[in-house]
């Protein structure tokens, strides 16, 4: 078939190389406005633009998907599907253009985690499994009708990060699988069941910061799915402070650590909280790099003894 690919970030890039090198004809990228990052208000392009260049693909950067100029374009090149993964929801005059509409590549099984951020959620819900969806979009955010879904196991100190990556590879071979089926009519939609639906809005600082009165559990969870980023966070001597690398302690609860009381048994640091204590590997203070904890600790020796806010 010959598509038009909707993406952003580096989870969208492996879906479009395999696409390059399908049988399916890509006639154009749709990606974010480049954007001035960092301290040096750099210009930077996504992920999606920067592997479209290397493979020659024509680039479309809209700043408004109802510029005028955008819709005519598309009009032009005529696609039979758009193929869309990790992109803003696309308005109905775009979505009515191609003949076979578009698939979504989507990181949850549907109904299962609606919304942006569906693999935080996941695990910081302390699920032990996920993984994709491809479905047919429809005018309401991640409900239209199932087309195939993989599964994938989450263990217990897997992160979003580690998740992400798995789920990337595994989803290339998906939309493939998912736009040759359509093509043969050897895939049936199938409706998805509201009842069963929960939700993965966007992630906001409050969700990452870490209240040490709840269980080590939640703590552990929290810390794995902000992992790389943003990150877990918390507070010391009115410093952010992003912790990685967590394991629950299991101890006698009369030799227990307080909510947040800091301790240091190398090499990890050891937190209270308000059930078992956990253990962090690495620590990263505000303004400066992450580093091990057995590192952190030679620069910053009186956090032992201490208490995170």
């Amino acid at each position: 078939m010959k598509l038009l690919f909707f993406g952003t970030p580096e989870f969208a890039v492996p879906t479009l190389h395999c696409l390059h090198e399908s049988s399916h004809e890509i006639l154009g990228v749709v990606t974010s406005p480049d954007k001035k990052s960092g301290r040096g208000l750099n210009i930077q392009s996504s992920s999606v633009k920067t592997t479209a260049k290397e493979l020659g693909l024509p680039i479309y950067q809209p700043d408004y998907l109802l510029n005028n100029k955008f819709i005519s374009d598309i009009k032009k090149i005529n696609p039979d599907i758009y193929v869309v993964v990790a992109y803003k929801i696309l308005p109905n005059s775009i979505l009515r253009i191609p003949c076979r509409g578009a698939v979504n590549l989507h990181a949850s099984l549907l109904p299962k985690y609606r919304g942006a951020a569906p693999v935080n959620h996941a695990i910081l819900n302390g699920e032990t499994e996920t993984g994709l969806t491809t479905f047919l979009i429809q005018n309401k955010v991640d409900t239209g009708d199932l087309l195939l879904q993989e599964r994938i196991y989450i263990d217990t100190f897997t992160t979003a990060g580690e998740v992400l990556e798995q789920l990337a590879s595994i989803g290339a071979n998906l939309i493939i699988k998912t736009l040759d089926g359509l093509i043969n009519d050897t895939i049936t939609p199938r409706k998805q069941n509201d009842n069963s639906a929960t939700f993965a809005p966007k992630i906001r600082a409050e969700d990452c910061r870490i209240a040490w009165t709840n269980s080590a559990e939640y703590i552990h969870n929290q810390i794995r799915a902000f992992s790389p980023n943003p990150g877990a966070f918390t507070f010391y001597k009115n410093k952010r402070v992003k912790l990685f690398g967590s394991n629950i302690i299991q101890k006698e609860k009369d030799t227990l650590l307080n909510p947040g009381h800091i301790n240091y048994t190398e090499p990890t640091l050891q937190i209270g909280t308000g059930t078992q204590e956990i253990e962090i590997n690495d620590i990263q203070i505000e303004g400066k790099k992450q580093l091990l904890a057995s590192q952190f600790i030679l620069g910053f020796p009186d956090i032992i003894g201490g208490i995170f806010d």
